[in-house]
């Protein structure tokens, strides 16, 4: 792949989103200096068919998933991608009583941080470096729905309150799945050696299941399997991965995730996060892994973690 100065990038992007935006997109196009982040930045305005109400992204964001590698061709299907979801969202929003919505049937999801500059209305809470936004399961539906500021000021209640409520509530730790990624792919008679399995954290669903990571019950039953602490892994929004401390460094462990979210088959709206996490069963803490190895120590006798 050739590799473009961020000028004719840009040329080139514009040339194709004004291609697929009156027929494809069915809306108007817009090219305009914004600011973002208190910096000038290329802002791609689109406004659907009908709309006064403009869904913004960032040639610079795209050119940033150019310089790491993304095929032209990937970053105008997921500009696509990106464009439907939220014209989507704009469409369903008008016709349901998000007000009604109970805490039952709301799940806290992780995304990446960027991918709040197009919804900054959006209520959600800063983890490391991802936040958490709440997801609205309308019942009856297979819809689900992000919910806005207006949500929580509305019910008088503070994002972060209503995060620490929920996932204490056991509509979210009910919801929690656990389950041997070996298990998928039965290899006879060839057993895995517990050190070097590997758990996916999920919910029930396989939907926005990352972030049941925050079940600290379940996962101090998962890093006590590992012998206290586990490094997690951001598979994509839905689900992560849990590992042994003892068998990756966390350099070797960002190559993996780095080089799984580097196709262009799987890149798009799934993904999360190229960094790895650790949880503590001890501290009861979750955090963005160090840089070092974790200290050598004798794994005390392993259980198999629960399976939700």
């Amino acid at each position: 792949m050739g590799n473009m100065e961020f000028d004719i990038f840009y040329e080139k992007l514009k040339k194709q989103i004004l291609e697929i935006a009156s027929e494809e997109l069915e809306g108007n196009i817009d090219f305009r200096m914004v600011y973002k982040n208190g910096q000038q930045n290329q802002g791609i305005v689109f406004f659907p068919e009908g709309s006064n109400v403009g869904i913004t992204t960032y040639a610079e964001d795209f050119y940033r998933m150019y310089k790491e590698g993304i095929s032209f061709p990937s970053i105008i299907e997921r500009y696509k991608e990106m464009i439907d979801e939220a014209k989507g969202e704009m469409q369903f929003a008008k016709n349901i009583q998000i007000f009604e919505a109970k805490k039952e049937d709301i799940i806290p999801a992780f995304v990446p941080k960027e991918s709040l500059e197009i919804k900054p209305e959006l209520a959600h809470v800063p983890f490391e470096n991802l936040e958490i936004i709440f997801r609205w399961n309308i019942p009856g539906t297979e819809y689900s729905v992000k919910l806005p500021e207006e949500y929580f000021n509305h019910h008088q209640i503070e994002p972060k309150q209503f995060l620490e409520e929920l996932i204490n509530d056991p509509s979210f730790k009910d919801q929690t799945e656990v389950f041997s990624i070996s298990r998928l792919f039965e290899t006879g008679d060839t057993e895995i050696p517990k050190e070097q399995e590997m758990y996916c954290v999920t919910n029930q669903n396989k939907n926005w299941g990352a972030a049941s990571i925050l079940n600290k019950d379940i996962m101090d039953e998962v890093a006590d399997f590992f012998g206290g602490k586990t490094y997690i892994l951001p598979s994509s929004i839905h689900e992560c991965l849990a590992v042994d401390t003892h068998v990756y460094t966390v350099e070797e462990l960002k190559t993996m995730v780095r080089d799984i979210n580097s196709k262009p088959d799987l890149v798009g709206a799934d993904f999360l996060s190229n960094e790895v996490y650790v949880y503590d069963s001890y501290t009861r803490e979750l955090k963005l892994a160090g840089e070092q190895r974790t200290k050598e120590i004798q794994n005390p006798e392993k259980q198999e973690p629960i399976k939700r």
